[in-house]
């Protein structure tokens, strides 16, 4: 009982940074589609208000300050609408993402006859992460040591 609920406390920090370089990934996702949306809707607005205050007489008689609002909101949407965009497409990744390994879990927790609780599933995350951190250790090994024969080989 005591193990259980000591598992989450020990994983928080990990699952912290986790999430932290996640928001970090996303907030530059979001920030680099911002800028992008951003320059692309504004050369549109600019364009639109050059060409209406080229071709229409009634529109090149309004202010200045109407062309740059029309310019500067266009810029502004598009600044919006690509950072949103970007993130829901993250977010719906992620969400993907977690339930494919949820599942994963469920079904693996299942078969030994286990109840897949929060806990039970976290747990076998930090196992299957360190499963593959072995197997990539390993490979690590073998490839240099193989490449400490072929320099034998090679003297």
């Amino acid at each position: 009982m005591a193990d259980q609920s000591s598992s989450p406390s020990d994983s928080s920090p990990a699952r912290r940074r986790h999430r932290e370089g996640h928001i970090q990934y996303a907030y530059t996702l979001q920030r680099d589609a911002a800028v992008k949306g951003m320059v692309i809707w504004g050369f549109l607005g600019a364009g639109t208000c050059f060409l209406a205050h080229n071709m229409f007489p009634a529109f090149r008689a309004q202010t200045l300050a109407l062309k740059g609002f029309l310019t500067t909101g266009s810029a502004i949407f598009g600044l919006v609408t690509g950072a949103e965009a970007v993130l829901q497409d993250y977010e719906s990744q992620q969400r993907s993402d977690e339930n494919l390994i949820r599942d994963r879990a469920r079904t693996e927790l299942g078969r030994k006859g286990m109840v897949a609780s929060e806990a039970e599933i976290e747990k076998w995350k930090l196992l299957e992460r360190e499963k593959l951190l072995q197997r990539y250790r390993q490979r690590q090994d073998e490839a240099s040591a193989n490449r400490g024969e072929a320099d034998k080989v090679l003297s």
